[in-house]
């Protein structure tokens, strides 16, 4: 990760006074704890400690005449016991006498107070056992003042809680010893027996509230957050596969609730206890691989494969160990595991110190620096849960350091900022890919706007280009209806008014008839012919002999009556319009005195001929005809067009003896098999 620019100077003044708030609040709340645990007193030593096998036949641990374990006079405080053997109920007792520690005050006196039987009288004193780690009881000259419930043979609790517990007056007493007796029992192989504080009431009971509130309330509140803060990266992560951080970010929330669960674990059967400790093994052991893998992809570094199966060996040793062990081997676990796991937790710190020197980046600093207070509070957590937290003598009476000695966990104080700074930094690291997607997302939404209007205008050249090419296609089809069709009954008509064979009656049909033409011509819905071939070919052949036979000119036809047949969609009109063409030729250019059109009909095809016997040897390609204007020389080209549109063939020969022109027409495709008729007449 690239060093961060920093953010402008007014964007520092509110994280500025907030740290002053926070930092203000802290040192004031440790100002406060400071005087009221300089107005209480810590008893240094008990009078006797004694310690005891639960017999058998004593199942719910109310005796005191076991086996004696351990036994000391005048024994300091707090008390670390490491007896020989493994899990074992064992019961343990404290007697502290709590005559040097009351004044006359605190004891009840009938003289000074009155009647013992109706005065009521409030306790002044207290004492506080800053941890009560096992379950607990508390005994005042015989009399059962407080207390936790105690492990038993169904039963094992643990609470890490503080005990406050009052010592009434009329209890105390004025001449000789006040013993207060103090009854521990516990399945774990070490035993802790906390500080024990006394003092007046207030005192106390502000001291039982923070330490509460330090390894209570702040515990289940980091507890909830990590759970929480889990949950919510864990579906991140489900939401978006491809960054697999996410999940790696949330299974390490999720598993630092459940190691923190399990160590502040109450109660459970007593035969759990082996299920119990392996789970936080098994919990313990893959947050510390997940820890190592996210510093890892925290500074964009791959584990080799040997690095992989070393963290994975060292994490997964004590789970897999421990049931197999027994008596104080399996005490001994615990140290031995810590071990095997602070070479590869102290390579990935170093790796990340290293990304920190190299790159400058700030949230990389804080994470190593949180990473370190959580790797301290977690030593002193583990030696909390192995019960090794000794005594810490030569302290000021007011100063802090006295409540160090206390078997609390405070590994939940680094949690949640370091979840923060956890999620932070990848946050951030999402934040710069989601600015890159966003750019190229902006670059491509421009290159498609681009696109978008080069296409648009493309669109609009071809648009125009289709137009023209359309408008194109109707002029052309409008010249060849005009040339092939109108302008060969215009010359059919002009041949009979010349050589005056047409009638007046004759002349207005035809005119008629090309007006009508025109008329279909620029029509935008032309009609269909619906008529057979044959009927107009036979048709068009008693209109044009009516028009044209006489002296100088015959027209001969011969059109078969049977097999009629309609073409579809424009067929019979291109058909008709290659003959006028080819009859309007004639008239132009053959100078023929004859002209005959035969139509031949087959299974499979129709031929149509038309023979004149014109004298013209001008070329086929005759550029005019001064009777009749210019020539376009595209006659010719029309008709074979028209023909292999329709699927046929047009071929024009010219002799010395005339003109013949052929038109060859398949009725059926030539795969399709042949019928003994054409298409329905």
């Amino acid at each position: 990760m690239d060093a961060e620019p920093r953010p402008p100077r007014d964007e520092w003044w509110p994280l500025l006074l907030g740290a002053c708030a926070v930092l203000g609040l802290l040192a004031g709340a440790l100002w406060v704890t400071s005087l009221q645990l300089g107005a209480i007193a810590t008893i240094p030593t008990v009078q006797r400690y004694e310690l005891r096998a639960v017999p058998p036949d004593d199942p719910q641990a109310l005796q005191f005449n076991g086996p004696l374990l351990e036994h000391s006079e005048d024994a300091a405080l707090p008390i670390v016991g490491h007896p020989a053997g493994g899990a074992l109920l064992r019961k343990a007792r404290l007697t502290i006498d709590l005559t040097p520690y009351l004044t006359a005050t605190d004891v009840y006196d009938d003289e000074r107070d009155g009647d013992r039987q109706t005065t009521l009288r409030g306790p002044t004193k207290a004492i506080l056992i800053s941890q009560a780690v096992h379950g607990v009881d508390i005994y005042l000259n015989g009399v059962w003042l407080d207390g936790y419930p105690r492990s038993t043979a169904q039963d094992r609790f643990m609470w890490f809680r503080p005990l406050m517990v009052e010592l009434p007056r009329k209890l105390l007493r004025r001449d000789g010893a006040n013993q207060l007796v103090i009854d521990y029992t516990s399945w774990e192989p070490h035993l802790t027996f906390s500080p024990v504080f006394i003092g007046d009431v207030g005192p106390i009971a502000y001291m039982a509230e923070a330490l509460d509130f330090v390894g209570g309330s702040l515990a289940s509140a980091s507890k909830a957050f990590c759970f929480l803060t889990g949950l919510f990266m864990i579906g991140v992560w489900l939401a978006n596969r491809s960054d697999d951080t996410f999940g790696l970010v949330g299974a390490v929330a999720l598993l630092w609730a459940a190691v923190y669960t399990l160590s502040l674990w109450i109660h459970l059967p007593a035969a759990w206890r082996g299920l119990w400790l392996w789970s936080f093994y098994a919990c313990t052991g893959a947050l510390n691989a997940l820890t190592v893998l996210f510093i890892l992809r925290f500074i964009g570094q791959k584990i080799s494969i040997p690095a992989a199966v070393l963290l994975a060996l060292c994490s997964s040793a004590a789970a897999v160990i421990s049931p197999w062990l027994g008596g104080e081997a399996k005490g001994q676990l615990a140290y031995s595991w810590i071990l095997l796991m602070l070479p590869m937790q102290t390579w990935a710190l170093w790796r990340l110190g290293r990304h920190v020197l190299r790159t400058r980046s700030r949230p990389a600093l804080l994470l190593l620096l949180l990473l370190l207070v959580a790797a301290v509070l977690i030593l002193h957590d583990f030696n909390v849960m192995a019960h090794r937290i000794g005594p810490l003598n030569q302290t000021g009476h007011s100063s802090l350091l006295r409540l160090l000695g206390t078997p609390m966990y405070l590994t939940h104080l680094a949690l949640p900022p370091l979840l923060v700074v956890m999620a932070r930094v990848h946050l951030a690291k999402y934040r710069q890919s989601t600015d890159r997607v966003r750019e190229a997302n902006r670059i491509l939404s421009d290159s498609l706007r681009r696109r978008e209007m080069e296409l648009s205008l493309a669109y609009d050249r071809q648009s125009s280009l289709e137009r023209r090419e359309a408008a194109q296609d109707e002029r052309d089809r409008i010249y060849r209806e005009l040339h092939d069709g109108i302008g060969s009954r215009l010359i059919a008509t002009l041949f009979s008014v010349r050589d005056g064979v047409a009638s007046p009656a004759q002349l207005e049909h035809s005119l008629m008839e090309v007006l009508q033409g025109v008329r279909e011509v620029v029509s935008t819905s032309r009609q269909r012919e619906e008529r057979e071939l044959q009927n107009i070919l036979f048709d068009y052949c008693v209109n044009l002999d009516s028009l044209l036979s006489g002296k100088e000119f015959q027209l001969e036809y011969e059109i078969p009556g049977d097999h009629e047949f309609v073409m579809l969609d424009d067929g019979a009109r291109e058909l008709l319009r290659v003959v006028e063409e080819t009859v309007a030729n004639t008239l132009k250019y053959a100078n023929a005195s004859r002209l005959r059109i035969e139509l031949h009909q087959t299974d499979t095809s129709v031929l149509l001929s038309i023979v004149d016997n014109g004298h013209s040897t001008l070329p086929e390609n005759l550029p005019q005809r001064p009777a009749f204007g210019a020539s376009t020389g595209r006659g010719l080209a029309h008709m074979r067009e028209r023909m292999k549109a329709l699927g046929g063939r047009f071929e024009f020969e010219l002799t010395a003896a005339g003109g013949t022109t052929w038109v060859t027409l398949p009725l059926v495709a030539e795969d399709a098999p042949l019928k003994s008729h054409t298409a329905g007449s």
